[in-house]
């Protein structure tokens, strides 16, 4: 007579996974389909440790896995992917919560709402850049932190001039003239009472030279990059729109990759972060300020880049004009950015 066989057997059924990621440890939830199933569980970080014991446990299973969107990034993503689970990066965001589970916020919790976005409530997951991309957004990144610094040591060394009481020769109290290489030259003669303090002021004025001379590196980069086979056509077309610059321009492509997965120009707006709040009910119907959820690298830039196109193209120009008859400057302008996102839009999708 033929033994029963024991063996485990998940075939063509489903396996769904939510993952809470943290630094050092992850909180695993695991539940399979038409059954009354659940498993949660604490392990240390490691995704070749979750990947043994779903395939050891679950074989043959349809195994779909899910985490949220954070500073993890995609490696596990990608990793889960090359290993045959189809994995999914939601926005915490679009993940739905009870009023409960707001008060009570656990680990356990979090991963069994990624897994009921999953199977109950599906939500749009997390558009996953390729690996190039990413990389090169990452230059984009690091340098608008340097500019950053940047600012923040320009904002100390002022500090310590007015601490100790010493005030801006008259050729260098107007804007274009600040932070020019005569002015540079004009803090490094400056001496204060105490030398301790003198020394202070130095090595402010080393790091923000330090500073200057790596953003202006990482710019050369940019450069560069913008004319490789990857980008060069559709920048081109980019920087043909007034106000956008090669910083500008360079970010975009690279915060927005396949611009493909946006519709229409509403949704590349919202994306941007673009779209007023709306509130209507009846015969009401109210719009407010622009949503919090956005990118906020592009969404900063392009309104930089706003203030730019208004003077230098008689287009955004004429537009402004005529939102600044009927609302605030602040407003005007973000009405003009979101034109130009319309031109960004276009002028990345077609060959226009």
């Amino acid at each position: 007579m033929k033994a029963q066989s024991k063996e485990i057997n998940f075939n063509g059924v489903n396996v769904y996974c939510g993952i809470d990621i943290h630094k050092k440890t992850w909180s695993v939830s695991i539940e399979v389909e038409d059954t009354p199933y659940r498993k949660s569980f604490t392990q240390p970080a490691d995704k070749e440790a979750l990947v043994r014991f779903l395939k050891s446990h679950y074989p043959g299973a349809n195994i779909h896995a899910a985490y949220e969107a954070g500073y993890f990034g995609f490696g596990l993503y990608r990793y889960l992917t090359e290993q045959g689970i189809k994995c999914s990066v939601l926005n915490p965001a679009d993940i739905p919560s009870t009023h409960k589970e707001k008060d009570q916020k656990r680990d356990k919790l979090d991963s069994k709402k990624i897994i009921r976005s999953l199977r109950e409530e599906p939500v749009q997951m997390v558009w996953v850049p390729p690996v190039s991309v990413e990389q090169d957004r990452q230059l984009l990144r690091t340098r608008r932190a340097m500019v950053k610094n940047q600012t923040r040591t320009q904002n100390q060394i002022k500090a310590l001039l007015q601490i100790h009481g010493v005030s801006y020769p008259e050729e260098f109290k107007k804007d274009k003239t600040s932070w020019s290489k005569k002015f540079i030259s004009w803090l490094e003669s400056v001496e204060l009472a105490e030398s301790s303090a003198t020394y202070a002021l130095r090595l402010h004025i080393q790091t923000l030279l330090h500073t200057r001379s790596t953003i202006l590196e990482a710019t050369k980069m940019i450069r560069a990059m913008s004319q490789s086979e990857r980008y060069a056509e559709v920048y081109q077309r980019l920087v043909q729109i007034g106000g956008v610059g090669t910083i500008c321009g360079m970010t975009l492509l690279t915060e927005i990759g396949d611009v493909n997965r946006f519709k229409n120009p509403d949704t590349f707006r919202s994306f941007i972060g673009l779209i007023p709040r709306s509130n209507s009910s009846g015969e009401k119907d109210h719009h407010g300020r622009i949503t919090q959820r956005a990118n906020g690298h592009i969404r900063f830039l392009l309104i930089q880049s706003a203030w730019r196109a208004i003077a230098c193209s008689s287009h955004f120009c004429a537009i402004y004009t005529a939102y600044i008859k009927r609302m605030p400057a602040n407003k005007a302008i973000v009405r003009v950015a979101a034109k130009m996102a319309n031109s960004i839009y276009y002028a990345m999708k077609t060959e226009k």
